[in-house]
């Protein structure tokens, strides 16, 4: 099947996000972390990018990065070839480390990037790990550190704060961290899924190369043991939902839902 057309940012601002696969943990130590960071920039070297933040989580990393608008997919896969080639020899391992496409989000303006900033720094203390301002593997701490560091490019983003003072830039930056974190987030976090929501056109070609058939006829003729495992697979299509699902396939919604419940 066709990869589907990827939608970068006219103004080179885009939230990367890069997941793994089979849903197993890509970050097992802090070495594994380190390592990743140290791909980071050694790719920001190489081909002159800002990063405007980032967190590397055990399972997934955020980034907000501004290239040149043909430059993202070749940085990401320059970047996510190095660790897994690392990763691989590490563990004594074969094959794909994350999942084949990393996902990437447009950022059109100032707020969305400030959300979007906002959230990547807030996603530690989401997950229950710690603290936002005690993850190691992210880079809020150098927003607040006053010290311009070579991987995260703070000023652009401090200067949205106050172009005048960066002391108080940094304070504001941190207050507005802090205030109605939750909130915010969420608001972010639903633009960022309705923006990425397929189209019926788009779930109906991954659905055929997920089941590995030809026609939705073929899917309504499979016999009733596998239609659990089926739904199960198409659950797990990011982008997409119950409602959706049963438009594109003609299975009752009331099925879908009670596989997604764990009832059947």
């Amino acid at each position: 099947m066709p990869r589907l057309s990827r939608k970068i940012s006219p103004n080179g601002l885009n939230h990367c996000i890069v997941r793994e696969i089979n849903k197993q943990d890509i970050f097992l130590d802090s070495q594994d972390k380190r390592k990743f960071k140290n791909e980071m920039m050694k790719t920001k070297e190489k081909y002159g990018y800002k990063i405007y933040a980032y967190v590397i989580m055990p399972n997934h990393v955020h980034m907000v990065v501004n290239t040149q608008k043909s430059q993202l997919p070749e940085i990401m896969c320059s970047l996510l070839t190095r660790y897994s080639s690392y990763f691989n020899k590490k563990y004594e391992r074969i094959g794909h480390v994350f999942q084949d496409r990393y996902c990437n989000k447009s950022i059109e303006n100032e707020i969305y990037l400030k959300n979007a900033v906002k959230y990547i720094h807030f996603n530690p203390e989401k997950a229950g790990i710690c603290r936002t301002e005690e993850y190691e593997y992210s880079s809020y701490n150098e927003y607040i550190s006053e010290k311009q560091t070579k991987l995260t490019d703070t000023k652009d983003i401090l200067s949205l704060y106050d172009n005048n003072c960066e002391k108080e830039a940094i304070e504001k930056f941190v207050k507005q961290h802090m205030e109605k974190q939750k909130e915010r987030e969420d608001c972010y976090l639903i633009e960022y899924e309705m923006q990425n929501k397929l189209t019926d056109e788009q779930l109906i070609k991954i659905i055929y190369n997920v089941l590995k058939i030809d026609n939705v006829v073929n899917m309504q003729r499979i016999r009733k043991k596998y239609i659990e495992e089926d739904i199960i697979k198409m659950l797990e299509i990011r982008g997409t939902c119950v409602n959706q699902i049963s438009r594109v396939t003609g299975i009752n919604r009331k099925i879908i839902q009670e596989v997604k419940n764990g009832r059947k």
